[in-house]
C-alpha cells in the first residue's frame, strides 16, 4: 500500500508543478523493481519566454547592400508583428585607379551603377524595386581617427534630398547566387543605373585633366562622399544586393581616332565603409518602445509568442522555472535526456519571409554577463536541426539536446541559475532583416476549422528513484 501511494503522490507532484500530462510518462514494469528505479517522460512543462532588445548592431562591411521595405504581419490572421522594416544603404566609392593619361580625341559616354542581387529577400518579390539614388553631402567619419569608425543599424548621415537617379526593376532573389545566373537558359543580366551624364561628364574631365580630386582617397572622397540608396514608399520587399566586386560604377568613355574604341573605367565599392541603416515603425505591434521593461518584455504580453529579428536587433529568452522541483518528486533522480523544440507560428513565414535556416543557442547567467553556446556530442554548436513540413504545420520545427543544461540547472543554487537565448548568429544578424515568431507554452492560431498550437516544448526523459530501504 505503502508502494502505491508513493506512486500516486510521484505522478501528482509531476503534474501539479510542472503543468504536464497525468498520462505523459511510461515507466519499467508496472510497480517498483528491484532497482527502484521508473522512468517518466513529461512533454509539457512549463517556459517562461520574452522578447529581448539590443540598443544596435554593426552592419557595416558585410558585403550586403539591404533596401527595401517591408510590413511584417501573419498572412493568415493580418497581426502586425515586428512592425514596418525599412533599410537603407550608405556606401563609399573608391578612387579609380588611372595610371596613364587618356590621351587626345576621347569623349564621355555614360556614368552607370552595375550591381546584382545576393539571394536575401523579405516580402512580395513579384513587385517591383522603386529605387532613388541620392548623393552623401558630408564625409562617412564617426571618430577621429580615420579607418576606426564602427557603423550600426541606428547610424545615419545627412544626403542631398534630390535623388541623383531614380530606377525600377523587378526582384530576381531565386536566380542571384552566383555571379552569372541562368533563368530557364536565359543569362539573367545585372541590374543598371544610369547616374546623370552632368556627374559623368564633371567626373570624365576631372580624370582627364589630372585634378587634384582624383589624386588619392582622401581628395576624392572629400569630391565625391558616396552614395545612398533609399527605397521608394510603395516598395513591398527588402532584397540584398552583393556589395563586392560586382558592384561597379562604370565610366564609359571612348577614343575617336581612325575607328571608333570604346573604354570604361571602373569605381568599385568601398566595403570597410558600406553599412545599412534599418529603422523599424513598431506602431499597432504589441512591440512598441514602452511596453519593454529593462529592455524585455514577455510572450504574455506579445500574443503569446516572441520574436527574433536581426533587423532591429532581437532576440527570444527562454527559462524553465519548475526545473529545480522535479527533485522534490522523488529523492533521487537525473535526467537522461532533454530535447527542447521550437516552433515557428503558422502564418509567419514561408509566403513572403522564408524560415531561417539555422539558430544559436546559448545559456547564459541570471546577470546576463556570461554566455556559452551549447554544444552537441561531438562539441560542435547546435543550430536546431531544422525539420520542415509543409504539409503539417505543427512539425515544423528546431530541435536542441538541452540534456547537460537541463541537469545543471536542476541542482544549481538560485544564485547561479542560468536562461537560453536564441538568436541568430552574428552574421545573419548583422547583413539582413531575417526573422522568426516563435509560439511559447500557451500559443494557438485557428484558421478556417483547424487550430495550429505552434508551442514550444521541453521534452524530459527523467529516472526517478523511491526512497533507499
Amino acid at each position: 500500500m505503502k508502494k502505491s501511494l508513493s506512486i500516486i503522490s510521484l505522478l501528482s507532484v509531476c503534474s501539479l508543478v510542472l503543468s504536464c500530462s497525468s498520462e505523459a510518462y511510461f515507466q519499467i514494469g508496472t510497480d517498483w523493481v528491484d532497482t527502484n528505479m521508473k522512468l517518466v517522460y513529461i512533454d509539457d512543462c512549463r517556459a517562461k519566454m520574452s522578447t529581448v532588445r539590443i540598443d544596435s548592431t554593426p552592419t557595416y562591411n558585410q558585403g550586403v547592400i539591404l533596401l527595401g521595405k517591408y510590413e511584417d504581419a501573419n498572412t493568415i490572421t493580418g497581426e502586425k508583428l515586428t512592425g514596418t522594416i525599412k533599410a537603407i544603404s550608405y556606401l563609399e566609392i573608391s578612387n579609380p585607379s588611372v595610371s596613364t593619361s587618356l590621351g587626345n580625341n576621347v569623349f564621355f559616354d555614360s556614368l552607370v551603377i552595375e550591381m546584382r542581387f545576393n539571394g536575401f529577400y523579405m516580402g512580395d518579390t513579384l513587385n517591383n524595386m522603386h529605387l532613388f539614388v541620392h548623393q552623401l553631402s558630408e564625409r562617412m567619419k564617426l571618430d577621429a581617427v580615420v579607418g576606426t569608425e564602427t557603423y550600426y543599424n541606428t547610424t545615419s548621415f545627412p544626403y542631398n534630398p534630390e535623388p541623383l537617379a531614380e530606377a525600377i526593376f523587378p526582384i530576381r532573389p531565386s536566380n542571384t547566387a552566383s555571379g552569372v545566373m541562368i533563368d530557364g537558359g536565359v543569362a539573367i543580366e545585372p541590374v543598371r543605373i544610369k547616374l546623370p551624364d552632368r556627374l559623368g561628364q564633371e567626373m570624365f574631365d576631372k580624370i582627364v585633366n589630372k585634378e587634384e580630386e582624383f589624386d588619392n582617397s582622401e581628395k576624392f572622397l572629400d569630391y565625391f562622399k558616396g552614395l545612398v540608396f533609399v527605397a521608394g514608399e510603395d516598395v513591398e520587399a527588402i532584397a540584398g544586393i552583393k556589395a563586392d566586386s560586382t558592384f561597379k560604377i562604370n565610366l564609359h568613355y571612348h577614343v575617336q581616332e581612325e575607328f571608333k574604341t570604346e573604354n570604361v573605367i571602373t569605381f568599385s565599392i568601398n566595403a570597410r565603409n558600406q553599412f545599412n541603416n534599418i529603422t523599424t515603425d513598431k506602431s499597432g505591434t504589441n512591440l512598441l518602445p514602452d511596453s519593454f521593461i529593462d529592455n524585455e518584455i514577455e510572450s504574455d504580453s506579445t500574443g503569446n509568442q516572441v520574436f527574433i529579428s536581426a533587423g532591429d536587433g532581437l532576440y527570444a529568452k527562454i527559462e524553465f522555472p519548475d526545473l529545480h522541483d522535479i527533485l522534490l518528486s522523488s529523492t533521487y533522480g537525473i535526467v537522461e535526456q532533454a530535447i527542447l523544440e521550437i516552433r515557428p507560428v503558422y502564418g509567419t513565414y514561408q509566403q513572403y519571409t522564408t524560415i531561417p535556416q539555422s539558430l544559436t543557442i546559448s545559456a547564459t547567467n541570471i546577470s546576463g554577463e556570461s554566455e556559452s553556446s551549447l554544444t552537441d556530442s561531438q562539441g560542435q554548436s547546435q543550430t536546431g536541426n531544422l525539420s520542415l513540413d509543409p504539409q503539417f504545420w505543427d512539425n515544423t520545427l528546431y530541435s536542441f539536446d538541452v540534456t547537460a543544461f537541463v541537469q545543471n540547472q536542476m541542482s544549481a543554487p538560485a544564485n547561479q541559475k542560468m536562461f537560453l537565448t536564441l538568436r541568430f548568429s552574428n552574421s545573419e544578424m548583422q547583413n539582413s532583416t531575417q526573422r522568426l515568431v516563435i509560439g511559447d507554452s500557451n500559443h494557438s492560431i485557428n484558421a478556417g476549422n483547424i487550430t495550429y498550437y505552434n508551442r514550444i516544448k521541453l521534452k524530459l526523459y527523467y529516472n526517478m528513484y523511491n526512497e533507499k530501504n
